[in-house]
């Protein structure tokens, strides 16, 4: 009797272990890369957009974020684009108190608030709004002052509403 209930044990196991590599495979992938910045404008209605001259992988997350991964000499660099207030970083650790400043996005201006950490070789992150679209540009790596100005800049120009109107 023992070894028959060890064995319906051993199948129950087997069977609940098989079924969960079947949903976790049924799970569809919430990152869905696509050809350029234009097809991630299309999919949220958002201007969007890596620096001029700069090579990017694009992505939509989830259906509500846009992606943008690029890299710049040794920096790693990754932009997001939401209608959220919730924080789109993908960082998840003790950051500085954020400051503020204002810079140019096209002909207009916009408060952009700044974070960083040291921890995992370093992160400074930019954050601002236009409308009801938050957008997120995080620096991995050691960025100088004018380097990280020059990408700010560059993501700023490119995100512009009058750039895609």
């Amino acid at each position: 009797m023992q070894t028959i209930l060890r064995r319906l044990s051993l199948l129950l196991a087997l069977l609940v272990a098989l079924a969960g590599c079947a949903a976790a495979e049924a799970v569809p992938n919430p990152r869905e890369e696509v050809a350029d910045a234009s097809a991630v404008e299309a999919a949220l209605d958002i201007s969007f957009g890596a620096p001029e001259g700069v090579e990017a992988v694009y992505t939509v997350i989830g259906g509500t974020t846009g992606e943008a991964a690029f890299t710049v000499g040794e920096l790693e660099c990754t932009l997001r684009a939401a209608r959220t207030e919730d924080d789109i970083s993908g960082l998840f650790m003790e950051m500085s108190e954020p400051t503020v400043e204002e810079r140019a996005l096209g002909e207009d201006a916009v408060s952009v608030s700044y974070r960083s950490t040291e921890e995992n070789g370093g992160y400074d992150v930019y954050t601002w709004f236009v409308d009801d679209v938050q957008y997120c540009l995080v620096l991995h790596g050691e960025a100088s002052v004018m380097t990280a100005g020059e990408m700010l800049d560059g993501v700023l120009a490119a995100c512009a509403p009058a750039q895609h109107e």
